[in-house]
């Protein structure tokens, strides 16, 4: 765990493996997001709710944050998780810069985070609104993914730069997870087992937001989003 006043991520996390730069995807891995949800939501409070109100408890539920990072080089690059950061109830703010222990800054790219909802969806959580689904309402617990613009120059691999995107595990109340990736262009992809690979369930497109700046979820082209069963 990341102490409160370190200036910088360190990584990686010894709790989440490497993960190889996948040949033909260069967006989140499946790999990477099994292992950062299973070490992330086994945390002290990262899955404490209140049942009643579906929402974070003072005090006993808590959110944390990890950097997500490339390292290595231009053909060759291993997907990172740096050291969690532990937050409030309700908040936390991750690191954007990290000292790897095998790579030098210059072959390290910060390309996102990833943080837990103690409580899956819960009303309050202005991040989820913007996922064009309500299917996600009977989850217990879930680990979001988000990917950002590279700082100060966009990772790379074989001359392809990085997809970005969001990516959600939702947690069911029996402990099986679901996996979904949302990119900037509308798609949104659930993984699955059965086929062995990422599956589009629809293309959906951002609204514009309402005020007080509250998110609208997507508009999407046939209607509500229809999750796999496998």
């Amino acid at each position: 765990m990341i102490a409160p006043d370190a200036e910088m991520a360190r990584g990686p996390w010894s709790e989440v493996p490497s993960v190889v730069m996948p040949a033909g995807d260069a967006s989140i891995p499946i790999d990477l997001l099994r292992d950062v949800a299973e070490a992330m939501l086994k945390l002290p409070g990262a899955k404490a709710c209140d049942a009643g109100t579906r929402r974070p408890i003072a005090g006993l539920s808590t959110e944390y944050c990890s950097t997500v990072y490339v390292a290595g080089s231009r053909d060759s690059l291993f997907w990172r998780v740096a050291e969690p950061i532990r937050g409030s109830h309700e908040a936390c703010k991750p690191f954007f810069v990290v000292k790897d222990d095998d790579f030098p800054s210059s072959q390290v790219w910060v390309v996102g985070y990833v943080h837990n909802h103690p409580c899956a969806a819960a009303p309050s959580s202005q991040d989820l609104s913007v996922w064009p689904t309500d299917v996600l309402k009977p989850f217990v617990s879930m680990a979001e993914v988000r990917l950002i613009p590279g700082n100060p120059a966009p990772a790379l691999f074989k001359s392809s730069a990085i997809e970005m995107a969001s990516a959600l595990v939702a947690e069911r109340q029996d402990g099986t997870r679901l996996f979904l990736r949302y990119f900037p262009t509308g798609e949104v992809q659930q993984w699955s087992d059965v086929r062995a690979r990422w599956v589009t369930l629809g293309v959906c497109a951002p609204r514009s937001a309402r005020p007080p700046f509250r998110s609208v979820a997507p508009e999407c082209r046939t209607g509500g989003l229809q999750l796999l069963r496998d």
